[in-house]
């Protein structure tokens, strides 16, 4: 039995890498939340922010790893109406930046996936 690559099988494995990709996607982000967001909005608490200030289209996800990985971002201005990302310094853990770069790098793979699909 030989395996000929024609255009169904090619639509057939790049369909499945699609819902793969997005699947993984929604169990990294599901892990993200669980493990790392739910700890740092306790924090943001812990400091009289509340997350719904500045959590439009759930934009704290991505707030958090900028916070964490390039706190320059927040300039004086952003630090008023976002947070200080200061509040954040020492209170993740190794496996916590791990998560989140898995999440940035899932939720890359799914746009490139998704937005391929339409070309």
């Amino acid at each position: 039995m030989s395996f000929s690559l024609n255009i169904e099988n090619t639509v057939s494995i790049l369909a499945g890498f699609m819902v793969l990709s997005i699947i993984l996607y929604y169990i990294v982000t599901l892990i993200y939340y669980l493990k790392v967001v739910k700890k740092l909005d306790k924090v943001i608490l812990s400091h009289g922010i509340d997350k719904d200030q500045f959590d439009l289209f759930y934009r704290r996800f991505n707030y958090y790893k900028k916070a964490v990985f390039n706190p320059s971002f927040f300039t004086e201005k952003k630090k008023v109406y976002i947070f200080d990302p200061k509040i954040l310094e020492g209170r993740t853990t190794n496996t916590d930046k791990k998560i989140m770069k898995l999440h940035t790098f899932f939720y890359r793979v799914a746009l490139l996936v998704i937005f391929s699909s339409f070309t």
